[in-house]
């Protein structure tokens, strides 16, 4: 029977070392945030108990395992507990993926608060350390999409300590040592990869290494300035060149250190060749949808070089790509084969973005110094390496393993980088794809996809083409599933009409698509919030009004006959009657027109009417499925 880090007291009374609260379910899994720091502070000589999805207002939900020797650590879960409770729509989902039966929990919005809040009040004088996701983005000022409004850092409403932002092994390990040794929270204030607050007493950092952000209340009295705090935060990203940042918050200050540096190949074989149960605790009845999802994957890198604007992944998991090594790959993938119920099928090999795996900057020096937020746009950096080849080396190595049947690649590619290879494309669509490949090319747009900071959109048909052609010459029949976007920054009526021609010129009609939310800390949300870019400093059209996102939303569905009065309503609100007709260049035949917020007819439904008011609906099975790539995205982001 697979050992589990504690969920009850220890028998022997024996008080833990650490205390980790999430608001997930606890699957001893590596790719659970709360099991991986569970496990790599284990290894290093610490014991670790779980409180795993405490009743947020019961006190004595947090004392079930006692006050540990060192401190409490709090985190939301593997997602922004906002997004894994709301849909862009501000609509209760209505399910989570992270809990037994994919029941909704009763987890707080803003879970990591609200933790905290019961931990200190179970405990007096218990350090409490934040992480994860919700903690790591808003760690400093943010834009609150739910509240629609700037609220200030997580640690002054949590009250906690220390907030470790980013992946946060190295900075954990670290802390618990120096608590160990008697030492305070506050002599782990020079950790890199560390946030804290300091009360109104305290000073500051000053120095050429340390950046002075616009306080909580510049920006709030001017949008611009919380764009400063963007595009500083990005700039000063890089764990080898960045700075401290110090942002005021009335009479207070919150510090950021510099991030802590990724782990290196060898640490992050060893992180995940840890003890894992690779199961859901047996505490739970039901199965957990989560992990159903990854059951049969694994993970050979983490972080992204893309840079994407309303994507994370950057601020948190960070620019420079860590992989594992393919002997450690080679080695879970040995063991995943005596796992109960493995029917010899590898659903992923593969990570936030699979291709990406080794990929680096090939100058040392210029990483030293690198202060862009993408390595591939504008333009891809003359220092990145694009060789595919320890990806293709690793992908063969494990699908001629005996006992395995097929090894697929289901997480992100990046599409322009599959295309600088001779060989990819072609084994991906031989070996790799099970009956469809899910890309994201987001849009068509030229001035969407510079808003998104995403390849042009010759780059997706150029492998589209390459890949059909591939799964023609292997004899399978094989699907593109591209992933688009509306609402996001940039994208206004005539980029909505150009995505609509283009992909009727190209016969692609999705199923999904994502209605853009804007999250803490990405640039996207940054130029939502102040309608210019962060970066530029340039306007940006905005579409806020929820009559306007939901025409957005319609004409990525043009296909649809039960969506065609909503697209010409769409259309004719903006003036474009023109692209209503039966011709060539046109999108949808004539006929009645109303938007899908109003009334067809009398005892017909309403839909969208307050979807982004104050009050909370529950979404629609439609809307569910329309979005539930979004917690997909999440938590393992796309390319």
């Amino acid at each position: 029977m697979p050992r589990f880090l504690p969920m009850t007291p220890n028998p022997s009374g024996e008080p833990l070392d650490i205390i980790l609260v999430t608001g997930d379910a606890y699957v001893d899994h590596p790719s659970w945030g709360v099991a991986a720091i569970g496990r790599w502070l284990e290894t290093h000589g610490f014991t670790v108990g779980i409180i795993a999805q405490p009743t947020h207002d019961d006190v004595e939900a947090y004392r079930v395992l006692g006050r540990p020797r060192l401190f409490f650590g709090v985190t939301a879960g593997n997602m922004d507990s906002m997004v894994n409770k709301y849909t862009a729509s501000k609509r209760l989902r209505s399910a989570d993926a992270y809990s037994p039966g994919g029941v909704l929990p009763e987890r707080p919005d803003r879970s990591t608060i609200g933790y905290t809040a019961r931990v200190k009040q179970a405990y007096k004088g218990v350090p409490v350390v934040i992480g994860g996701v919700e903690a790591s983005l808003r760690r400093l000022v943010h834009f609150d999409f739910w509240s629609n409004k700037l609220r200030g850092s997580i640690l002054m409403d949590s009250k906690a300590d220390l907030c470790v932002f980013g992946m946060g092994e190295l900075q954990i390990v670290e802390i618990a040592r120096r608590l160990a040794e008697g030492k305070t929270t506050a002599d782990c204030r020079d950790i890199p990869g560390v946030a804290y607050a300091l009360g109104s007493k305290g000073e500051p950092p000053t120095g050429d290494d340390v950046v002075t952000l616009p306080s909580l209340e510049d920006c709030r009295a001017d949008k611009l300035a919380f764009n400063e705090v963007t595009r500083v935060m990005y700039r000063e990203s890089n764990p080898h060149c960045g700075k401290t940042l110090v942002q005021g918050h009335g009479n207070r200050w919150i510090v950021q250190n510099p991030p802590m540096r990724p782990l290196t190949t060898p640490e992050m074989d060893r992180l995940h060749e840890l003890p894992y149960a690779f199961a859901q605790h047996s505490c739970y009845r039901q199965p957990i949808p989560a992990l159903q999802s990854i059951a049969g994957s694994i993970t050979v890198n983490r972080g992204c070089s893309g840079g994407c604007a309303f994507c994370a992944l950057t601020i948190h998991q960070g620019k420079d790509v860590t992989s594992r090594s393919s002997e450690s790959v080679l080695n879970e993938l040995s063991t995943m084969r005596k796992r109960p119920g493995f029917n010899g099928i590898v659903s992923d090999l593969g990570g936030p973005t699979a291709n990406m795996f080794h990929m680096a900057c090939t100058s040392e020096e210029a990483n030293k110094v690198c202060r862009r937020v993408s390595c591939l746009h504008p333009v891809r950096c003359k220092h990145y390496g694009t060789d595919h080849k320890p990806y293709l080396d690793l992908l063969r190595k494990a699908r001629a393993m005996e006992g395995i049947r097929k090894v697929y690649v289901n997480s992100g590619i990046r599409y322009d980088l599959a295309s600088l290879d001779d060989e990819f494309v072609e084994e991906l669509a031989k070996y790799h794809t099970p009956g469809q490949l899910s890309v994201a090319p987001e849009h068509a747009s030229e001035n969407a996809l510079k808003q998104m900071k995403k390849p042009a959109i010759n780059f997706f048909t150029t492998f589209f083409d390459r890949f059909k052609a591939a799964a023609k010459e292997a004899g399978k029949k094989l699907y593109v599933v591209p992933y688009f976007q509306c609402a996001h920054p940039g994208i206004g009526p005539d980029e909505c009409i150009e995505l609509a021609l283009y992909m009727k010129s190209q016969q692609l009609r999705p199923r999904q698509a994502q209605m853009f939310m804007p999250t803490p800390a990405t640039i996207a949300t940054a130029a939502f919030y102040s309608e210019h870019d962060p970066l530029t400093g340039k306007p940006v059209v905005i579409a806020k009004d929820p009559k306007e996102r939901s025409r957005q939303r319609a004409l990525l569905f043009y296909w649809k006959k039960e969506e065609w009065p909503h697209v010409r309503e769409a259309l004719i609100a903006w003036g474009r009657r023109e692209y209503i007709g039966r011709g060539p260049g046109t999108i949808v035949p004539p006929g009645p027109a109303y938007g899908a917020w109003s009334k067809k007819r009398s005892g017909s439904r309403v839909r969208y009417d307050t979807h982004m008011g104050i009050r909370v609906e529950r979404a629609t099975a439609q809307e569910q499925a329309e979005a539930s790539w979004e917690a997909v995205a999440e938590s393992r982001p796309q390319a």
